[in-house]
């Protein structure tokens, strides 16, 4: 058995936003400050001979000991960094490309898109998520957004990240909403976790009034060794 299988390796799964419409009438979502993601752990044994695996086993890569926006614990072993579309929504084609090119604007790396799937390091697609309900008191909440990401724990070094939008909800959105849904998911995908609720930042878990910060910047380059 190859070295990398050995290597005890986990998938991290990261449900991003929430979007919270009326079914009845008027009401205040009873998710207000509750955790709305959740978390999953398997293990990684489909991936022996890739060159993401190859990468990840290679050396222990630092991860910031602070950080203005909470981190994962873990990053890409380059700055250059492979993504692959894997979907034929429209809207969703639309927005993962300006939020490519929003995260590569803050210079810590650069996503460029490539043709073949297998090759790619970070795959974006659509998907029908997860939606909960309570018809007596008169809500339904909804994902918008998840990405699941494949690292290996010992060298922190991320080895394969998808992030999935579900195009039927965010049609009830207007654009730019649906671009920062599609930069929160691929801030995950570059290793930064949810941010409290009172920041400035696109990684608020739910209710994103805006996009990529100052602070989104400052926690980028500072995992990418850049400051």
């Amino acid at each position: 058995m190859k070295r990398f299988v050995n290597l005890i390796s986990l998938a991290f799964l990261s449900w991003g936003l929430l979007y919270v419409p009326d079914s009845q009438a008027s009401v205040t979502s009873p998710l207000d400050g509750v955790n709305a993601f959740s978390t999953a752990t398997d293990d990684i044994t489909d991936l022996p001979d890739s060159p993401q695996a190859q990468r990840a086993a290679a050396k222990q890569l630092t991860i910031p000991s602070s950080s203005p926006i909470p981190l994962e614990g873990y990053r890409w072993p380059s700055r250059q960094i492979t993504v692959y579309m894997a979907t034929q929504d429209h809207q969703v084609q639309v927005a993962f490309p300006v939020a490519v090119k929003k995260w590569n604007q803050t210079k810590a790396v650069h996503l460029h898109w490539i043709k073949s799937r297998q090759r790619a390091e970070v795959i974006v697609t659509d998907g029908d998520l997860q939606t909960t309900g309570n018809s007596n008191v008169g809500y339904v909440t909804s994902q918008l957004g998840s990405t699941e990401t494949q690292f290996n724990p010992d060298t922190h070094a991320m080895i394969r990240a998808k992030s999935t939008l579900d195009a039927a909800k965010l049609r009830y959105v207007n654009r730019q909403y649906r671009d920062h849904v599609a930069e929160h998911e691929l801030g995950h995908a570059l290793g930064l976790a949810h941010a409290p609720e009172d920041y400035q930042s696109v990684m608020i878990p739910r209710n994103i009034r805006r996009g990529i910060s100052k602070l989104d910047r400052q926690a980028l380059r500072n995992l990418y060794g850049l400051n």
